[in-house]
């Protein structure tokens, strides 16, 4: 019998057929998994950036709770702090790679309520609490000295844990951070936001010309609010009652202090970094220009030389304020 005789196909163009039609169904398979969940899909994409750099993650238990976090690098451990809303592989994951190749071993948590970690519902989530989980992170780890930074709500937790046990913090890196009064100049429900206009009003927050998301990207986001929001509403209802700010604690941290800010940022502002730097005189003010709130991500090519330099004890002489123009296009 011939092989090839008409209305027949030979077991070669069956296989090619097969192979095609298992690559239209994983095509559309991934076109939908894209459509349906994109954060999911940029986080993988993110976690594939960290492996590359040698940055993995891990996860362990702490006081009963499971606890993600990213590590990589070996040498003097630096300790990361995720702001609101965020986790540590979002906020760190322009820093971590530059840290890792300088000799820095790298940790950044998800605190808990964010990202991997459990989410316990019978938490407060305030600042004092997480500081607490910090430390308790830190001990697990058998971290006895640590540089550390933070981000955003992530800075206020890094100064509270400074504060807390000093003897135990060696540098301290802080980021747009919160935690000194200032007054808010948005609806603080855009933290968790309900509808497409009220995440461009997130994003024109964070970053000046943010991006134009598309509709699946924000319809995914407010889905994930909706699950996840709970956590932030109450971590603002602890901050914004006023107990825990560093106003008149500040002054304590006596440690070398690198405070980074990017000039056009609406959400915490320049003069929260400027009130910082005068209660810390040991610290060193450098400001971003054509950088907002998440600076420590979008600039992070210009900021990382200064962070490196201040790691090592080379960077500029305390007291210091250091404009950074915005590059030339």
């Amino acid at each position: 019998m011939n092989a090839n005789a008409p209305g027949k196909s030979s077991p070669a163009v069956r296989i090619i057929v097969r192979l095609l039609i298992a690559l239209v169904i994983l095509v559309v398979a991934l076109g939908l998994t894209l459509w349906r969940a994109p954060l999911w899909v940029a986080e993988r994409l993110t976690q594939f950036q960290l492996l590359r750099a040698a940055i993995h993650s891990r996860s362990m238990v702490i006081d009963g709770n499971d606890v993600h976090y990213i590590e990589g690098g070996s040498g003097q451990p630096i300790v990361l702090i995720h702001g609101l809303g965020s986790q540590a592989q979002q906020d760190w994951v322009a820093l971590a790679p530059y840290l890792v190749r300088a000799g820095y071993h790298v940790y950044a948590l998800d605190l808990l309520g964010y990202g991997q970690s459990a989410k316990p519902a019978d938490r407060t989530y305030s600042i004092p609490e997480e500081a607490k989980f910090v430390e308790s992170f830190l001990n697990a780890n058998h971290l006895d000295t640590v540089a550390l930074g933070g981000v955003s709500m992530g800075g206020w937790i890094a100064s509270t844990v400074a504060l807390d046990q000093p003897q135990r913090v060696t540098r301290l890196m802080l980021f747009d951070s919160a935690g000194m009064w200032f007054k808010l100049s948005f609806d603080p429900a855009l933290f968790t936001p309900q509808t497409s206009q009220q995440v461009n009003q997130l994003m024109a927050l964070v970053t000046p010309d943010p991006p134009a998301l598309p509709e699946f990207v924000k319809a995914d986001f407010i889905r994930r609010m909706k699950r996840d929001g709970w956590v932030v509403r109450r971590a603002l209802v602890s901050m914004m009652a006023g107990g825990d700010e560093l106003d008149e604690k500040f002054s304590a941290l006596k440690m070398p202090m690198l405070i980074v800010w990017g000039k056009e940022d609406t959400l915490t502002p320049l003069s929260l970094a400027e009130s910082m730097h005068r209660a810390a005189p040991q610290s060193v003010l450098v400001v971003y220009g054509d950088c907002g709130h998440i600076a420590v991500v979008t600039c992070m090519d210009r900021i990382a030389p200064t962070a490196l330099d201040f790691l090592s004890g080379t960077g500029r002489q305390p007291g210091q304020t250091i404009e950074v123009p915005a590059p030339t296009r």
